[in-house]
């Protein structure tokens, strides 16, 4: 199965933007389009755990403290 958009998806959305804007900064396109081909790109490199810890990190600067 090969994700084609985000209807389904509204959180790995949301954790590719969390990640785009972490890695491109002012550069991030935020558009569907581009966030479907950031996701294959880290698919593809089998690099996934990226949006995993982009979380981990978004979740511990707004919580202050080690929440693992």
């Amino acid at each position: 199965m090969q994700i084609t958009n985000f209807n389904y998806n509204p959180k790995l959305r949301q954790f590719l933007v969390d990640y785009s804007l972490r890695m491109y900064e002012e550069n991030a396109i935020l558009d569907d389009e581009h966030l479907l081909m950031e996701y294959n790109l880290l698919l593809r490199d089998n690099n996934l755990n990226a949006l995993f810890l982009e979380e981990y990190l978004t979740n511990y600067l707004r919580d202050g403290e080690d929440i693992g």
